[in-house]
């Protein structure tokens, strides 16, 4: 297994300790859900969630396609891209809260977005890459 393949599966797992203990905060101090609602949402959704599909796509698509993954360097670029995007994000909600007004938090709120969804570009473009068989076939 591709230790990029294990980062994602450790990022997803951190994650969901991560949007469990936000929902703990928020169960414990209802003020705090105006701060870390979307933080929580998107913790458990693009982290838990998101990353562990990542982890067995990655993992399980080549294999069952017969195809070597397309590429890896997008896979590592892709790692990076969507972990500081949801760090990005849920930092930027943290600290606005749930409505984002003014320039700069809405210009940093974006480019963290933007991070996340190239991310998930690239996840879409490796995968079908990969099925249409343009990684070459497994040994």
């Amino acid at each position: 297994m591709s230790p990029i393949i294990k980062y994602f599966t450790i990022a997803s797992l951190i994650y969901l300790i991560t949007g469990a203990a936000i929902g703990l905060i928020m169960a414990v101090y209802p003020a705090s859900i105006n701060y870390l609602l979307l933080s929580h949402v998107h913790f458990l959704l693009l982290g838990f969630i998101a990353m562990m599909i990542y982890s067995v796509g990655y993992h399980v698509l080549p294999r069952f396609s017969g195809f070597k993954l397309y590429s890896e360097l997008l896979m590592t670029v892709q790692f990076y891209l969507v972990n500081i995007g949801l760090i990005g994000m849920a930092l930027t909600w943290s600290v606005s809260g749930d409505i984002i007004s003014g320039f700069y938090p809405v210009l940093i709120l974006g480019i963290f977005a933007l991070m996340e969804f190239a991310g998930i570009f690239i996840f879409v473009f490796n995968n079908i890459m990969t099925l249409s068989g343009k990684g070459g076939r497994m040994v």
